[in-house]
């Protein structure tokens, strides 16, 4: 009995064949960032206008960004107050923006930024987050960020071993069988397993892009301090960062540690069948990107209930060692192997019955 349950228990977790990519992208909203502007007086007039703009498109149903907003006058706080805002030893001057990360981090140091107009715009969005949202809203399965050190032989080296082995990722990377697209649901009968079917147009399709990031880029300063976690970045070698989803990474990966088979490791766990886990219980975070996923997607639906599979060591934890990978990628079953799981588990049972059965007779005799 144990070891039906478990069959039927395996064919239930591995019931879902959309790729982890896509099903980020569809169902896993984006973890909240929280941006404090901390003042000693009223801020700046220009400054001011700008953020009751952003508080109104922040409180606006089709709202484009993970990110709430709150303006802390000191000059207004009793000390107990100001002691409870964290970060704020940090601040040497006035005003200031804390961008403190989701709790899903599990790192309360904030992000330090001056409390100027343009900084506020560099906080909110990038070119360079433009174009990862673009990405991945036209089927790219992952965008690789190259994040450029001051060894421009080890960049070009990186961004070769980069484009080689993500090549050979896509010649020898399949879709995970069983997949449906969301037109096709009224053509496959009453049983269709809902987890299967996809709830947008975007192609699906095994691609990846190579986007390049130098760290010295006036326009990208904040993106380099969320993409890093805020760890001091190797001024030397280059940085590998997957980008997934909604805007999501498992973390940066140094060059010195990158090799072809980490990387096709890598993009093989998140283009396959996903296994049912809840995404806050797993490694990885969200950046802050500005995008109305739900709009542009046009699908209302949101599940968390998929594992982000740890794939790429994280600057968060130095002493952290990469985890070995399997050699087979289980959760791409596919619906023949459920159809043998299936037959295996009624020749259980038939078992079961005629031993029953026997044993009464033997009894009985």
């Amino acid at each position: 009995m144990r070891l039906l349950l478990f069959l039927v228990l395996s064919i239930q977790t591995f019931a879902c064949q959309v790729p982890v990519f896509r099903y980020a992208l569809e169902r896993w909203q984006s973890d909240q960032f929280r941006l404090q502007l901390i003042t000693q007086g009223a801020p700046p007039a220009d400054l001011e206008k700008n953020l009751l703009d952003l508080q109104t498109e922040l409180t606006s149903p089709n709202s484009s960004l993970n990110l709430t907003l709150e303006v802390l006058d000191l000059n207004k706080l009793k000390p107990n107050q100001q002691l409870a805002v964290v970060g704020l030893e940090k601040i040497q001057s006035y005003p200031t923006f804390l961008l403190h990360p989701p709790e899903s981090w599990n790192n309360p140091s904030p992000f330090v930024f001056p409390g100027d107009q343009s900084t506020l715009q560099s906080i909110l969005d990038s070119p360079l987050r433009h174009r990862i949202k673009n990405n991945l809203l036209q089927g790219e399965s992952i965008v690789w960020v190259l994040i450029e050190g001051s060894d421009q032989a080890a960049n070009e080296a990186i961004h070769q071993l980069l484009q080689q082995s993500l090549k050979r990722a896509q010649e020898e990377i399949e879709l995970p069988d069983g997949v449906i697209q969301a037109d096709q649901i009224g053509k496959v009968g009453d049983d269709v397993d809902l987890e299967n079917v996809l709830r947008s147009s975007v192609p699906l399709k095994i691609s990846f892009k190579i986007e390049r990031l130098k760290q010295n880029d006036p326009a990208e300063q904040a993106l380099l301090k969320i993409l890093t976690a805020n760890r001091p970045i190797p001024p030397g070698e280059p940085l590998v960062v997957p980008i997934f989803g909604r805007g999501r990474t498992p973390a940066p990966l140094p060059g010195s540690r990158i090799t072809s088979e980490r990387i096709l490791d890598a993009c093989k766990y998140l283009c396959g069948a996903c296994s049912c886990q809840v995404k806050s219980g797993n490694p990885g975070y969200d950046l802050l990107i500005k995008a109305n996923w739900q709009e542009k997607l046009q699908s209302g639906l949101v599940v968390i209930e998929k594992e982000l599979p740890s794939v790429l060591p994280s600057l968060n934890d130095q002493s952290q060692e990469t985890q070995s990978l399997p050699l087979h990628d289980t959760g791409n079953i596919g619906s023949s192997n459920k159809f043998l799981i299936a037959l295996a588990i009624l020749a259980i049972l038939a078992l079961g019955i005629g031993s029953f059965v026997l044993l009464k007779r033997s009894a009985k005799n």
